[in-house]
């Protein structure tokens, strides 16, 4: 009989996963083109501007309160490969600033002749009128009275007018070499701007007053600083200082170090000020891994200063007096902020996880006293949060389990959302058939549990099933649509697939963020010892013991640090996984990319020339000679995080091993795949690859 009910749903099964195949053949891309909130930008009034992408399309929105009625300003296609980006509006709200094109990577997927460039434009939020194209540039920002817009452009800082006449307006050059200004702070005058100076494993605060001829440094000496915030008063500057690089050390970018929160006098002097230690971090207190990167570092009033740090292993928010003093905890123990923003005077807008580490929750936090009230939203995934300056509104995107990430907009007088958009504004009406995804957790191959989504087919099975494997690897997956566009499509992806019939397990494996330092700098992580690989194994291992998942039809995929562990899951258990489709993975730890201006991960995550070889043993090539199950390879031919020759290599070993590998390779394109044609390709070989070598015995 059980013989009899087996057969039975394995015919079954496999006859769904045809049709739905042969369904997706001809049209299996309508749900990737859900609408998505990717930038907020908040004016000093109350209002707003906002990207939204939803297919091959970026449009551009702007809104004022009280009403916030949302107003059309621009569409852009990314069919030429240039999406609209890096959005600024005015103080006031009056101008919108976007970009178009890509500053750095040389980035060319549509394989033009004449390759694009950033170009930079500005439109009036009001509507009705065409952009006007200020020049090649990237990185906008206003000055505080809104009267110009400053952006990068070649190795210089230019500025052009703002207001009337706009169209008129010429570019200037503001400062020659300025681009090389990070981090600027400008005086509420708009004629000075504060900003750090990278020198190479050291750097120095300085000072700039426009029209001078040179930079008044306020702190110097050997050591790294950033995040420098002028005070409300304008008399201090308080900034982050780290350790600086050892010539004879090779970092590990993602790996904590000890941090201190000091404070100079903003008017410098002669010699520079004075500077104050307010706190100083223990060896790994540092905390620098985040969503929000303005949210390190803040002031609540002209006397206190709000930081973030792990000094107890989970990234906290901090108070610090001035007046010196024990620091104070603003936000609870043993869980974590993902951003915040100073919503008013005295008063937090914080992104969290504290009453649940598996999603995201909001609440408003008074300095002063450390009061909290909830934000309610129903919403799991938060994010994106851009406070307005009338001290009263935030606007943040929300997301759900079948709903993605949408323009929120939060009073933070009462604490409740005082405008959502849905996808259903934009058209969008796509519902999954298979059920929502369900948190789960799971043991790794050495007994350490583990946090992961489930996606389940309808029917008994028993299916064939997939472990998912996110990259960074620092991110966290959600049962709900993700705030990341590319991971926003992989949850998509996930869904979709459930209805193909596949069990899904999108695993948070050992390394991401939101369970604390400890698991996000575990022990022999990375080309160590590939100890996270222990994580990918206990889930496909869990997926083998179900009932409803056919332990023979196992595969594995995932994008970059994902593509790695897929790697690691096929070279290391071919007896387990089947099959798999590794994107734009990083396949030997050992080998620095000569590409000029490259990421390089083999040096970004700290590999050292003593450090090769165990590198090398660590990685997947440390054990291709192992590898017999088939393989997708994907990626774009212009990635600049991981270079493409990994790809290419593994490709010809695995081809003399006799493996079946399957490559594609997107002339021109980035690592995040710029255009929606990337991700309608992939989706559409890595479902015809999975149905081939995981639909059938």
């Amino acid at each position: 009989m059980r013989v009899s009910s087996f057969v039975s749903s394995f015919v079954l099964s496999v006859s769904a996963l045809a049709a739905a195949s042969a369904a997706s053949a001809k049209d299996d891309t309508a749900f990737l083109s859900f609408p998505m909130a990717t930038e907020i930008s908040a004016a000093r009034a109350g209002a707003f501007a906002w990207t939204v992408q939803q297919g091959d399309k970026t449009q551009l929105f702007a809104a004022s309160g009280p009403g916030f009625k949302r107003t059309a300003l621009f569409t852009q296609s990314d069919v030429d490969g240039t999406p609209i980006t890096g959005i600024q509006i005015s103080p006031d709200g009056a101008w919108v600033a976007f970009t178009t094109g890509f500053a750095a990577g040389g980035y060319n997927p549509a394989s033009l002749i004449t390759p694009p460039k950033a170009t930079l434009w500005l439109v009036s939020s009001a509507g009705g009128a065409a952009p006007v194209k200020i020049g090649e540039g990237a990185s906008p920002e206003f000055t505080p009275d809104g009267s110009r817009l400053v952006y990068r452009s070649g190795a210089d800082l230019w500025a052009v007018a703002v207001g009337a006449g706009a169209a008129d307006a010429k570019p200037e050059m503001l400062v020659r070499g300025g681009a090389a200004f990070a981090q600027r702070a400008w005086a509420a005058d708009g004629k000075s701007f504060y900003f750090v100076q990278d020198r190479g494993g050291w750097s120095f605060l300085g000072r700039h007053t426009l029209g001078s001829d040179r930079v008044e440094w306020l702190v110097t000496g050997a050591d790294r600083l950033s995040h420098p915030v002028l005070s409300p008063d304008g008399k201090s500057i308080a900034y982050l200082r780290w350790p600086g690089r050892e010539h004879t050390v090779t970092y590990d970018n993602l790996e904590n170090q000890s941090v201190a929160v000091e404070t100079v006098a903003a008017s410098g002097g002669a010699n520079g000020g004075r500077a104050k230690t307010l706190w100083q971090s223990g060896p790994r207190g540092g905390s620098f891994i985040s969503d929000d990167d303005e949210g390190l570092l803040r002031w609540s009033d002209s006397k206190t200063v709000v930081f973030r740090a792990e000094e107890d292993g989970w990234a906290r928010l901090y108070a610090a007096s001035t007046a010196g003093g024990k620091v104070r905890a603003l936000t609870g123990e043993k869980c974590e902020v993902a951003e915040s923003e100073l919503a008013a005077p005295d008063t937090l807008f914080v992104i969290h996880n504290c009453r649940d580490l598996d999603t995201r929750q909001a609440s408003l936090i008074t300095v002063s006293s450390g009061r909290e009230r909830a934000v309610e939203t129903k919403d799991v995934v938060l994010a994106l949060a851009s406070a307005a300056g009338d001290g009263r509104h935030v606007a943040m995107t929300g997301g759900g389990v079948d709903a993605s990430a949408m323009l929120r907009i939060v009073d933070s007088a009462t604490g409740k959302v005082a405008y959502a958009e849905t996808p259903a504004d934009y058209g969008y009406r796509h519902s999954f058939a298979a059920p929502p995804p369900q948190q789960v957790r799971l043991a790794a191959s050495d007994g350490e549990s583990v946090p992961g989504q489930l996606f389940l087919p309808k029917g008994k099975g028993p299916h064939p099933a997939l472990v998912y494997v996110h990259g960074g690897p620092t991110r966290q997956m959600f049962a709900g649509f993700h705030f990341s566009g590319y991971y926003a499509n992989d949850y998509a992806m996930n869904r979709r697939l459930a209805e193909m019939g596949y069990v899904v397990l999108a695993l948070n494996y050992r390394s991401g963020v939101g369970y604390g330092r400890d698991f996000r700098e575990a022990p022999g992580r990375a080309w160590r010892k590939a100890s996270e690989y222990a994580d990918v194994l206990g889930a496909g291992r869990w997926l083998a013991a179900r009932a409803d998942v056919d332990a023979k039809r196992i595969g594995i995929w995932g994008g970059s640090y994902g593509g790695l562990l897929t790697g690691q899951a096929l070279a290391r258990n071919s007896d387990l996984f089947a099959a798999g489709s590794a994107i734009h993975g990083v396949f030997d730890w050992s080998w620095p990319s000569p590409v000029p201006g490259h990421l390089n991960p083999s040096k970004f995550f700290g590999v050292g020339e003593a450090d090769k070889a165990a590198a090398l043993a660590a990685s997947p090539l440390g054990a291709v000679a192992g590898w017999r199950s088939p393989v997708l390879l994907f990626s774009g031919d212009n990635d600049m995080n991981v270079d493409v020759r990994e790809t290419v290599d593994l490709a010809q070993k695995l081809r003399r091993q006799g493996v079946d590998v399957r490559t594609v390779l997107l002339p021109g394109e980035s690592h995040g795949l710029i255009r929606f044609s990337a991700w309608q390709q992939l989706w559409h070989d890595q479902a015809e690859f999975f149905s081939e070598t995981l639909g059938k015995r």
